[in-house]
C-alpha cells in the first residue's frame, strides 16, 4: 500500500505544462458594404476587382450572417498560375470563429477561362458536406475571371441543387 501511494506522489502538476493560447480574428481592410449578398453578382462585385489582379489562382471565402449580410472576406490559399490548394480546416477557420451563417466560396481562374475543373467541382461538393456537418450552409462557389464570373450553382454543376438551396439566395425555391 505504501509502494501505491508513492507512485502516485511522483506525479506532481508542477511535473506537467501546457501552454494556453488564443485566438483572435485580425480585422484588415474593407472589401464590401452592409448590404446583403442577394445573388453572384452582388458577391462578386465584393470581390472582382480584387481577384483580379491575382497573377495565379485565389480561393476566398464570405463569411455571411443568416441575413446575407458579409461579415468578414478571407482569403484561405493563394496557388500558382492553374491551382490553388484548398484545406477544408483553413476554409472553416473564420467561418466559426465569426459565427456565419452561410459562405459563399470565390476564387479566380488567371487564364480567364470561366469553366470550372473537375477539381473546381470536386472541391465544392467536399466544401458542402464539410459546412452541413457544422451546419453552415455553402450557397455557392463562384469563378471570377476577366470582369466576368461562373455561378457552379447557377449552372447545376452539382449536388447543391439537390439539396433545396435558394435561387438565387433569396427565398424562392429553385
Amino acid at each position: 500500500m505504501n509502494e501505491t501511494i508513492e507512485n502516485h506522489q511522483l506525479y506532481r502538476s508542477e511535473d506537467f505544462s501546457i501552454d494556453q493560447v488564443s485566438i483572435r480574428m485580425v480585422k484588415e481592410r474593407t472589401y464590401y458594404s452592409n448590404e446583403p449578398i442577394l445573388d453572384p453578382e452582388s458577391a462578386v462585385k465584393i470581390l472582382a476587382d480584387e481577384l483580379n489582379d491575382y497573377d495565379r489562382e485565389v480561393v476566398a471565402v464570405i463569411n455571411m450572417d443568416s441575413g446575407n449580410k458579409p461579415i468578414n472576406i478571407n482569403i484561405v490559399s493563394i496557388g500558382s498560375l492553374d491551382r490553388s490548394i484548398v484545406a477544408p480546416r483553413e476554409m472553416l477557420k473564420t467561418s466559426i470563429l465569426c459565427n456565419a451563417s452561410k459562405i459563399l466560396m470565390v476564387h479566380n481562374h488567371p487564364s480567364g477561362s470561366l469553366e470550372p475543373s473537375f477539381q473546381d467541382l470536386s472541391i465544392t461538393e467536399r466544401m458542402k458536406r464539410v459546412y452541413d456537418m457544422m451546419g453552415i450552409e455553402l450557397l455557392d462557389h463562384i469563378i471570377v475571371g476577366h470582369n466576368e464570373y461562373y455561378s457552379i450553382n447557377e449552372h447545376n454543376h452539382h449536388e447543391i441543387k439537390e439539396h433545396d438551396r435558394v435561387a438565387e439566395y433569396s427565398n424562392k425555391k429553385i
